[in-house]
Formats: C-alpha cells, sequence, structure tokens
C-alpha cells in the first residue's frame, strides 16, 4: 500500500508542473489476467495524462500487485506503461470514447524465504479501448480494457499471428481530476 502511494505522489507532483486544463491524474484499480496463470489478479495504482494535441494524449500509468504465491513465496508486480490516447469524440461530451496504444515495462519480483530473490523486467506493447464519464468540469470516472504483448518474436510471426497471441489483459476503472 505504501508503495501505490508514493507512486500516486510521483504523478501528483508531475502534474504540478502542467498548465492549468492540460492534464489529468487519478487514480486506477484492475484486474489482470496473465496467458499461463491459473486466476487474475487484482492492482491498484496512478495515472498522468497530459494533452498532445486537441483530441491526443500521453497517459502514464503505473500499478501494483502483492500477493502470496506458495507458502514461502511472494511475487510482486508492477506494469508501467506509457500510452498515446486518441479521443474518438473530443474531450468535451459527457462520455468520451478513445483508443490506446503504447509499450511498457512490466517488472516481477519473487521472494522466497532463505533463497535469493528473483527480478525480471519484460518490455511489452499494449493496444486497447475504453471512456471517460464526464462527473463534473473538473473530475471524471474512467474505464479501458488493454491487450498485452510481452516476449514477442516478429522474426517468425506476422503481425496478424503476434496480434492474435496476446500474453496477458487488463481491465482497469478509475477516478480523475482534471487540472
Amino acid at each position: 500500500m505504501r508503495r501505490i502511494a508514493m507512486m500516486c505522489a510521483g504523478l501528483m507532483v508531475a502534474a504540478s508542473t502542467v498548465q492549468a486544463g492540460m492534464a489529468d491524474v487519478g487514480v486506477r484499480g484492475g484486474y489482470m489476467r496473465m496467458s499461463e496463470a491459473d486466476d487474475g489478479a487484482f492492482l491498484g495504482g496512478g495515472f498522468f495524462r497530459t494533452d498532445w494535441r486537441e483530441v491526443v494524449f500521453i497517459d502514464a500509468s503505473v500499478y501494483y500487485h502483492s500477493e502470496e504465491v506458495a507458502r514461502n513465496a511472494d511475487l510482486e508486480l508492477i506494469p508501467i506503461q506509457l500510452s498515446a490516447m486518441l479521443f474518438l469524440l473530443g474531450r468535451d461530451n459527457l462520455v468520451n470514447p478513445f483508443v490506446l496504444g503504447g509499450g511498457g515495462l512490466y517488472w516481477n519480483r519473487t521472494t522466497v524465504t532463505g533463497e535469493e530473490t528473483e527480478s525480471e523486467f519484460d518490455f511489452g506493447w499494449h493496444l486497447g479501448f475504453g471512456g471517460d464519464y464526464n462527473l463534473s468540469d473538473r473530475m471524471f470516472v474512467e474505464a479501458d480494457f488493454r491487450y498485452i504483448w510481452l516476449d514477442t518474436n516478429s522474426d517468425n510471426e506476422t503481425i496478424g499471428s503476434a496480434l492474435s497471441n496476446f500474453n496477458h489483459w487488463i481491465a482497469g476503472v478509475g477516478f480523475g481530476f482534471r487540472l
């Protein structure tokens, strides 16, 4: 929980450097399902968005998840994503649908009691869609769905087959403020 608070504080510091009306900051919760896992995992984190063009935003998001995966083993997972978001109908409507795509770093650490800790970074691509629902001029709720591809081998695959073999997905909901 402390790490989530630190990540959200970092996003707020970044948001303080942006001109009024040009950025969003918020918290996001989600559910992630990995292709080889029996069950999914709940995640928590935050996001920061800034506009690049009127309907194109850059979104930086960080999630955090920790769980006991065996009697003496703990797993921590931190997806860090950078996305370009295209708002299809603009941002001034009650409902604002968007599509997104980008890349990210996916860090996981496994700690087994009495043994050495293993950490691993993976790079991956993601595509997704979602929407914002404006609660007021400054507050909104949002939801999105992201397909994630890790460790793709583009030498042996066509683009179509690589896109059809996604590894993971994240479904998220959030609450944000327009600055």
